[in-house]
């Protein structure tokens, strides 16, 4: 018998969860799981029916905050934030927001993803690498912003970071209300200019507390996404050589490297939406109030989308749900691309202890967040 793991969410940080994915899109695509209290959505075309439907909704309707952020500095953040509302606010600001990210020219990302890995060491150990994974993402999305330098940013994103987490305790709810005070100030304090990208988004997004909210909106999803779809770049090329030799004969397929394995390997394996209002979707009866989780992941790996989905292949057609869909999809993706393949490519050319990444079998705790622990498998040896 597979070891399976033990329900959706732990599959997250599963080391295989792929044939556990597969056997829920062919024996129960949508499913209602009573241990959860949630509808599991598994095959690609019950996700982008949920992700589609008008019902879903990105929070439940008589919830719009978590309980645990209410009456913190944390609530008004949260509930400006594009990417955590529907309606006319989101109907309003997400195109500014998707406008502001597509104007960006690729020549200056791509001068500040090398301002930024340029001061990478020359050989990264593995918790180094770890390290890496979070600031480089994070340094290149601030510069992107105007942001000037600045060496608690680190720190306070991960404070802030991890109160927003369903795993976050009272003691992390407290320290990321202490860190969003002075995170909120590094964008009040910007000037209207500071740069293209803080530009566009000021002359779209108002009034300023929703641009600040969301300015640090980009450094939010830049930080679990990144650092997920980078390290799992990563592995995938430390556990195969052959992979490497071809980058190295063939470094212009370095995109389709990175995409085909986000698909396989996706950084964010699932996300949630709630009923609005009763519906039917894939033959089942929803009903307002419900949640449902649905398997970005999984539908990535669904036969009916991607033939002989667990064989890496590099131009294949691609419908990929890792950057979600409909509505909700990230904007930030050809920006999260990007930093991604620069990353890559300095890894490459560094050639790291590729044998010590490969044994990277462990993950930073997460519901829905897949990010492999470099610095654990070096000191593990071999030992998953």
């Amino acid at each position: 018998m597979r070891d399976f793991p033990s329900d959706p969410l732990a599959a997250v940080t599963h080391p295989d969860p792929a044939p556990y994915y597969q056997q829920l899109q062919a024996t129960r695509p949508l499913y209602f799981d009573r241990a959860l209290q949630l509808w599991v959505a598994s095959s690609a075309s019950v996700v982008e029916a949920v992700l589609a439907h008008p019902a879903c909704r990105v929070r439940p309707t008589l919830q719009p905050l978590p309980a645990a952020l209410r009456d913190t500095p944390l609530a008004g953040v949260f509930g400006r934030l594009i990417r955590m509302s529907d309606g006319e606010y989101h109907a309003r600001l997400k195109p500014a927001l998707a406008t502001a990210l597509a104007v960006l020219p690729p020549p200056s990302v791509d001068d500040c993803c090398a301002q930024v890995l340029a001061t990478m060491p020359a050989r990264l150990d593995g918790a180094a690498l770890d390290d890496w994974l979070f600031a480089a993402p994070l340094q290149i999305m601030a510069r992107l912003l105007g942001l000037p330098p600045d060496a608690d940013r680190l720190a306070l994103m991960r404070d802030f970071v991890a109160a927003l987490s369903p795993l976050a305790t009272a003691a992390d709810i407290a320290r990321g209300s202490t860190a969003v005070t002075p995170l909120l100030a590094q964008f009040a304090a910007l000037p209207a200019a500071a740069s293209p990208l803080h530009a566009a988004l000021a002359s779209r997004i108002t009034p300023p507390a929703s641009l600040h909210a969301n300015a640090l909106g980009l450094l939010l999803q830049t930080w679990d996404a990144s650092a997920g779809l980078i390290g799992n770049v990563l592995y995938r090329l430390a556990v195969d050589t052959g992979l490497r030799e071809a980058l190295r004969q063939q470094p212009g397929w370095l995109d389709d490297c990175i995409a085909e394995s986000q698909r396989l390997d996706a950084a964010i394996h699932n996300t949630r939406r709630y009923l609005a209002a009763d519906a039917d979707i894939a033959g089942h009866a929803l009903r307002a109030g419900d949640g449902v989780l649905l398997l970005l992941a999984a539908a990535n790996l669904d036969p009916a989308r991607h033939p002989q989905p667990l064989r890496f292949e590099w131009q294949r057609e691609r419908q990929e749900l890792g950057f979600g869909a409909a509505t909700h999809r990230c904007p930030g993706s050809r920006l999260a691309l990007s930093i991604a393949r620069q990353f890559v490519q300095q890894c490459l050319r560094r050639a790291p202890d590729w044998p010590a990444l490969a044994r990277s079998h462990r993950f930073r705790a997460s519901l829905n967040a897949r990010i492999r622990l470099f610095a654990d498998a070096a000191a593990a040896g071999s030992t998953p």
